[in-house]
This record gives C-alpha cells, structure tokens and sequence, in this order.
C-alpha cells in the first residue's frame, strides 16, 4: 500500500504549460495523485536526463553496488513505480538500439514483460533502427523484429526520448488517487499508461483508430503525441474505468525441424523470439507453406471481475495472408500467416514484420494489447505455386530499393527529372518513350528547367567563400520548391505527378526481364563511362551471381540470355532479372539518380547466417506431396528429399541419401556438406 496523503512538494509540476496547471489545479483540488509514489531514474549517465526540478515530488533513483549497473540495459526490477529512460545505442551493424538488443537476447523479452507487470517502464531511441532507406543509404528501414507494448521506442537519437517521458509522468500524476493507488497495487499500472498513451495518439481520431495499425506502431513519432489529451483521460479514469489486462499463450503452432525446414549454423538463435502473456513473435524462417499458431486468451483478467470480450485485430501486414480463426465463444483461437514480402509503411519505411493485436474490452475501457509479431527475414524472397504451396526460396535476396531520395527535399530530384525526360539520342531516352508520353516529358522538363537554374546560381555562391550565407538560405529555398515541384500534375489522363511518373517508370524499368539482355552493348559503355567507378565489375558480379544461380547462360560471345525461353520465364525468375536491373539502373543507367546498396539485402546476423543458394521444391503431380527441392548454387544443382537428405545420384535413387551439415564460412555465409 502507498500512502498517498503526505506530500512534501505542493505541487506536482513547475511547468507553467496548460498540461502543468491542470496538474496543479487537479492535484491542490484532491482529484489528482501526484508523483510521490513514482520514480525516475536514469539508465545513460546523465546523457539525456530529465529535468527533474520540473517534478518536485519525484523520487529520484540513487544506483548503488546491488541495484546492477547504472546504464545500458536494464537487468533488475524495481521494487517501487518506476519510468525510465536510457538514450544509448550501438551502430546498427554491431547491434543496434537497445529494444533490440532485448529482443535477441535470450529472456530479453521475459525481462520486459516483467518490468511490464510491475509497474516498470523504460524508453529508448530508436537511433538508426527505423529509418528510412536500405542497407545504410538513408537508414536500413525497421529492424525491429518484435512489437509490444512492454517499453516505448521514440523516433530519432539521444533526446527524442524526453518528450514521452514527460507525458507519461503527467499522466500518471493525473490518476485520481484511488485509481493510482488500485494500478500501482494490482500491477496494472503501464498496461493503463500504455492504453492512455496509445488512445491518445493524433492520429487516433475516432474510436475504431485505436484497434488498427495507427495507434501500435513498433517506433512513435513525438510529433504525434497529443500529452493534454493523455492526462485528461487519466484524470476520468475512476477504478470502474480501468482496464483489462489481456493474457495470451501459444499452446500449439508449427513445428520446424533443423535441417529440414531450416538451415543454420549449429546452436542459432530460436526463432520464437518471446512467448510472454503480452508478447508471441516469431522468425519465419522455416520453408513451410504458412505457420500456423493456436492462442489460448482464457488467462485475461479484469480488476472488477467483469466479463470481457476478445477483439483480434491485423496491425501491419497484408489482411489475404493472415487467417484467424476465432468464434468468440471459446478460449482459444486458431492464426495462420503466410510469408510476407517487404511492405511499405505509411511513413515510408520498410518493413518485414506482420503485427496481430489482441485486445480485451470490458464494455467500459478497452485494453493495452498484447501483439503477436512474425518476422520475415529481409534476405529471404519466397515464391508460390498456384496450389498455394511454397516453390521457390532466394536465401541471398538483394536490396529492393530503387535508390530514390528519401525525402522531397533531396535536390537529387532535379537530376531524376532530367533523366526522364531527356531527349537527348541514346538508350535513356529510347526507354523513356515507352514509359511517359511526350507531353508528360514536357512537362517535367517545364517543372525542372527553373529548379535548375536556381541550383546553378547556389553552385556559383558556393564557390565564392563570401556568398556561403546566400548560398544556405537559396539551398533551403529550393529544397521546399523541390518538394513542391514533386506533386506538380502532368497533362494526360493518367492522372501522374511528378514523383509518380519518375517512381513507376523507373520502377517498370526495373521489372522488364529483357532490360540487360536486349541492350548489351550500350549498357555495357554507359558502365565504362559511368560516375561510378566500380559500375562495369558490380554489373558483371550480378551476372555471374545469376549464371551461378542457373537463371543465366553465358554463350562464347560473351552475351548472355536467360535459362528459360523469355516466355516461359517464373516469377521467381523475373526477380531475380529484376535484381540485376536494379544494378544496371543505379550503376549504369541513372547513376547520378539513383544511390542504392548492390549488396544483399542486410539481415542481423543473430537472426540468420545467408545462404548463397536458391532452392526450387519438388512435388508430387498426383497428391501435391512434397517430395524434396533441387538447390541451385555456383553453377551446380543438387537434389535432396523431403527430410533435408542429399540425393547424390538424383531423386531416382532415395535409397542413396545422406545426411548433410551446415556450418558458417569465412565469408559470413553458410556452407553444407
């Protein structure tokens, strides 16, 4: 029990913002609880505190030799109402944020689901985890293999944590007493914070907003944070206002077998990543056609024994390969997710991972969810059959992206105007004409003849060391005309901008299977001639790649030509063409436009080793049985069954097979024998 009548400090906050009156106002009026039962403490070394003498009543933290050490991760509990914060990362390749340095760490998740359930909460920057971009050019996207509710990750670096730690000490000094007494007693105390803080999102704008993707994004924008809004609803939270809290498990779901539907270095990391009663996530890294999981939800509870009611809900992921089965009426639930490829978020940041919310309601408030996430491995491209069964699997895929700006501002903008809608006598041009019709290419011109002018002038002040000051403020101008400039509507009734004609032409671009072959000789010299240097050798490593992959013959020419007759061509094989003309285009074509990665799309190394193979699968006509696949790699194929054997003599000849063993390389690839 914490006594709640004895205060030292008068008032709750020195802040003189209506989010501070009102707590005072509250607080002096008796319907507000204060902070004197909450402390604060700081996990980075004073790198991005809190101003404490903003909260007078606040206790603050004081580490000692038994309380574990002073920053970094957090590895105890404590005992007492606590809000945290900690702005330190490592670089992205060597580990990252420090949510995700939990969510690989053996009991990471356990730990924080416990801190969780004990009224603990702490709040980290994402640094360089969600960000725009691919492979490091601009960002790597959203590493995050797991969503919940069990921490707050802030959008940005050291400092963009600050300002949900000031809105969640609001709202919980705005409680009414007795309702805080109840949270921080029954341990429900960040289960709530988290429902006020997630309902009060900007844009949560009407009640079904709260059960959708909006609300539960893995990383939140300050910008969206609306703190008046959370503590109002705290300050109406009467104990008959609070919460469930929902409880799920996983008590039967696929099971991969190693060597068979998985292959990895020996003791890898396993891919059920959290199984806590708020948090299920889960690598999809076996080659099963989809992974199924039962839920069991008859654990969640309600403080005023009420009956509640389970709402499933889709977060992130595409609503045709995600099947839930789930009547209502008994206390388990049937998911089933297919694989997924890369998705763009409304944010624009990629993303691999598949979010189903479970919430509880019990007529009155709805609950924090608990998430099951799935996460697709980004070096990972699958394929399907017509029966819905799995036909093929790049274990090395390349980086997706096209290499565009990440933001409208970039002047890069104006060189990809040029590109496409120069007239100028070559191969760029003779493409261009399929993809955008005279008048659009006009029209782009119109829009990027004065931009340019402009840069041309912020050129010349550049290079004069008196002008620096004009030149910034004329830079600033045109980033915003830039900006502007993108959403300019082209003539025609296509109905393009001037972003969206230059994204789907080089996009289309990058689909034609025949792009390379057709061409040659000309895309060869503009690779000689190429800004970038390495141009001709990253093309020619492509090649060599798909040649090794059985997708491209080399005839004694030196031309190559697809594996398949153009007309018979998969759709697995049509992206792996497309990986090579994604190099051809950045390399080659646009290499003043487009800055991409050429290499494999980058995957943390403690969730999987790359396998420079591709493995094609095997079924039966009559019964659809898989029979095994025929991996493809440096030039060879090699058959094996449906266990994961080796079929040296050929799938004619089961009797001969032989058990095969996977180990890592010097290169940082996996190797088998």
């Amino acid at each position: 029990m914490f006594s709640l009548g004895l205060i030292a400090h008068a008032q709750v906050t020195t802040r003189q913002d209506p989010v501070g009156v009102l707590l005072n106002e509250w607080y002096h009026a008796g319907t507000a609880a204060g902070l004197s039962a909450i402390t604060y403490e700081n996990r980075d070394g004073q790198h991005s505190p809190l101003k404490t003498a903003l909260y007078p009543q606040l206790e603050i933290f004081k580490h000692d030799a038994k309380s574990g050490p002073p920053t970094g991760l957090a590895s105890q509990l404590r005992p007492t109402p606590t809000v945290g914060n900690c702005s330190m990362a490592a670089q992205v390749t060597q580990g990252g944020s420090l949510p995700r340095f939990y969510h690989m760490t053996p009991g990471g998740i356990n730990f924080e689901t416990a801190q969780y359930l004990t009224n603990n909460l702490i709040i980290y920057p994402e640094h360089q985890d969600h960000d725009i971009g691919a492979n490091g050019i601009g960002g790597y996207g959203d590493l995050y293999p797991v969503n919940n509710c069990c921490a707050i990750i802030s959008q940005g670096s050291s400092g963009s944590d600050q300002p949900f730690l000031q809105a969640v000490l609001s709202t919980m000094a705005a409680f009414p007493p007795k309702t805080q007494e109840i949270l921080i007693r029954q341990r429900v105390l960040m289960p709530t914070v988290q429902a006020i803080f997630r309902q009060s999102n900007k844009r949560v704008v009407k009640d079904l907003d709260y059960l959708s993707g909006v609300a539960h994004p893995v990383v939140f924008d300050s910008a969206q944070l609306n703190e008046e809004k959370m503590v109002r609803l705290a300050h109406d939270m009467t104990p008959a206002k609070i919460p469930p809290l929902v409880q799920i498990s996983a008590v039967d779901e696929t099971e991969l077998v190693e060597g068979m539907h998985f292959f990895e270095k020996p003791h890898p990391i396993t891919h059920k990543l959290a199984d806590t009663p708020v948090s299920i996530a889960r690598v999809i890294r076996g080659n099963v056609d989809e992974y199924g999981m039962v839920i069991r939800l008859d654990k969640t509870t309600d403080l005023m024994k009420r009956p509640v009611k389970i709402l499933f809900q889709l977060l992130q992921g595409d609503p045709r390969l995600v099947r839930l089965d789930y009547a209502g009426a008994t206390p388990y639930a049937r998911l089933r997710v297919g694989w997924h490829p890369p998705m763009i978020t409304a944010t624009g940041i990629r993303s691999h991972r598949v979010d189903v919310a479970v919430f509880a309601t019990n007529g009155i408030s709805i609950s924090a969810p608990a998430i099951i996430s799935f996460y697709m491995l980004p070096n990972e491209q699958r394929f399907y059959n017509q029966d819905g069964h799995l036909s093929e699997i790049d274990y090395h895929a390349r980086n997706p992206d096209l290499g565009l700006p990440a933001t409208g501002k970039d002047t890069r903008w104006l060189r990809a105007m040029l590109d496409i809608s120069g007239d100028e006598d070559g191969l760029r041009s003779r493409l261009m004409e399929k993809m955008l019709s005279h008048a659009e290419r006009k029209a782009i011109q119109a829009v990027w003849m004065p931009l340019n002018k402009q840069l041309q002038i912020i050129n010349r002040l550049e290079s004069d060391s008196g002008s620096k000051s004009d030149a910034a403020r004329l830079k600033t101008e045109l980033e915003a005309a830039t900006a502007t400039a993108l959403d300019t509507k082209l003539p025609g009734d296509r109905g393009l901008t001037v972003r969206s004609a230059i994204v789907r032409s080089l996009d289309t671009l990058s689909t034609l299977p025949d792009l390379y072959i057709s061409s040659q000789k000309e895309l060869n010299t503009l690779a000689a001639d190429s800004s970038k240097k390495t141009a001709a050798a990253d093309i020619r490593a492509e090649i060599t790649r798909l040649i090794d992959l059985g997708i491209l013959i080399e005839q004694a020419s030196g031309s190559v030509t697809t594996a398949s007759a153009p007309d018979k061509l998969s759709t697995a094989e049509r992206h792996y063409l497309r990986d090579l003309n994604l190099t051809v285009l950045s390399q080659a074509l646009f290499p003043e436009t487009l800055n991409r990665s050429i290499a494999p799309a980058w995957v943390d190394p403690r969730l999987t080793t790359p396998k420079p193979w591709r493995d094609v699968f095997r079924y039966d006509e009559a019964t659809g049985t898989r029979l095994g696949w025929i991996r493809h790699q440096a030039g060879q194929t090699h058959w094996f069954d449906a266990e994961g054997h080796l079929l040296p003599e050929g799938p004619k000849q089961p009797e001969k097979a032989r058990p095969v063993t996977y180990q890592g390389n010097s290169r940082g690839l996996l190797e088998w024998r």
